[in-house]
């Protein structure tokens, strides 16, 4: 009966989102109390282990989120990010080829680090302007940003936060070295597909476009002549090194302590003398940049209270063990036939009411957790850059100037192939790390 009633709630709400008429900010709280109620939870314990529990649950994921949000501001404030588009642009020349294949290196780099609405509004404003003046078309353009910016987001501190929490890992618990690995080789193929992708966008539109000469005023245009001292322009990377280095060496140094380590970097090297200033008026940026991923987060913690909740765990468990999770092949077609269903917050969408599913998953322990946590990173690729539903994908379609659904149409089989070939390199070359059949 209760898994009956889950499916209502979790269908009726996924309704709603794919037709829009809720957002994900609304529904996941909303499922969240309908859960706790169909598991007869008392009202008392909905307010305080529903609502309070969860809204805090995951207060390590959104403090990074604002931290980073707020390195953002600082890097765009100082004219950081601007520099780094810059030089790329400079750094090609006249190929239109060579220059956009740069750009699109700098915004994997730059997203590794940037997140939220207002860096794709600030790198977007810069880089799709310059990448339409090389004579490609809008939507081309809009797309290969797209692909760039969800191919730096794999490493982005948003989600290996969320890993940790997923995991169930302590503050001095360092990160398993299986996750850096894997997301290397999901890069990998990410830069493979870009690359295969772009060479049949050029050899569709023509006489390309990619291959035309341009002048360099042309495509510095929408750049500003504001020098920026080299040496600034490694603050993307200090959060990396400082995170991912030291982890590799067994020091933990958190994303928060790296994010605001890298917001000092920037403004001493670039004007100490305001540094104050520009942290102040970034860190409130920041936190407007980052309040709908908290939102979201809130949310997100609510789910996971509800769905832990004895009644329901209990009446899901026999369900998810019934799924033949033991084949390799089952693992490569459910996660990657099925990882269309992460768009419109679906049920296989980690920041959607899939948080449910991938939650009872890791309860239920039907695949060891570097397992399961592998099929998200491949499945969240496809989320992250196909979702129609993704303010990011909204605001680049409209600045390119077409329909949103036209960037998942050139996207959704791109990414598929790349989570599908994820998943079954996992199986090949690290089923005794991942997976033990």
């Amino acid at each position: 009966m209760i898994a009956a009633g889950l499916l209502i709630i979790f269908v009726v709400f996924a309704i709603l989102m794919f037709t829009r008429k809720i957002p994900a900010l609304l529904a996941l709280p909303a499922i969240a109390v309908l859960v706790a109620l169909l598991a007869k939870l008392p009202l008392v314990d909905i307010l305080n282990v529903i609502v309070s529990q969860g809204s805090t649950k995951l207060v390590s994921v959104y403090v990074a989120v604002f931290a980073g949000a707020m390195m953002g501001r600082v890097m765009m404030q100082t004219g950081i990010a601007e520099e780094i588009i810059k030089r790329a642009a400079e750094f090609g020349g006249e190929k239109p080829l060579i220059v956009s294949f740069g750009l699109m290196a700098v915004t994997i780099i730059l997203f590794t680090t940037l997140q939220g609405l207002g860096a794709i509004i600030t790198l977007g404003s810069l880089v799709l302007p310059i990448m339409m003046s090389l004579g490609i078309p809008r939507k081309l353009a809009g797309t290969l940003f797209l692909l760039a910016f969800g191919t730096g987001f794999i490493f982005n501190p948003i989600l290996f936060t969320l890993y940790r929490q997923l995991l169930g890992l302590h503050d001095d618990e360092l990160l398993p070295p299986q996750i850096l690995t894997f997301g290397f080789i999901l890069m990998g193929l990410m830069l493979i597909a870009i690359f295969i992708y772009s060479m049949i966008a050029a050899r569709r539109s023509g006489d390309i476009l990619l291959m035309s000469a341009v002048t360099k005023e042309q495509l510095l245009k929408r750049t500003s002549q504001k020098k920026v001292p080299l040496i600034a322009l490694l603050t993307p990377l200090i959060p990396l090194l400082l995170f991912f280095g030291f982890n590799f060496f067994g020091i933990k140094i958190d994303f928060i302590a790296a994010f605001i380590i890298g917001s000092l970097f920037a403004v001493i090297t670039t004007n100490w003398r305001n540094a104050v200033k520009t942290l102040t008026s970034s860190a409130i940026k920041g936190i407007e940049d980052g309040t709908p991923a908290a939102l979201l987060m809130m949310g997100i913690g609510m789910l996971l209270n509800a769905l832990n909740l004895p009644g329901i765990k209990l009446a899901l468990e026999p369900i998810i063990n019934s799924l033949p999770f033991g084949s390799a092949i089952f693992y490569v077609a459910f996660f990657g036939l099925l990882s269309p269903l992460s768009l419109y917050r679906g049920p296989l969408n980690i920041f959607g009411i899939g948080i449910g599913l991938f939650t009872i998953m890791f309860g239920t322990h039907i695949l060891p957790a570097m397992a399961l946590l592998a099929a998200i990173m491949c499945v969240e690729q496809v989320q992250n850059i196909c979702d129609p539903t993704n303010t990011h994908n909204v605001w680049i379609a409209n600045f390119v100037g077409v329909q949103v659904e036209e960037l998942t149409k050139e996207t959704i089989i791109p990414l598929v192939i790349v989570c599908i070939t994820g998943l079954i390199f996992q199986q090949s070359c690290f089923c005794n790390v991942f997976l033990k059949l």
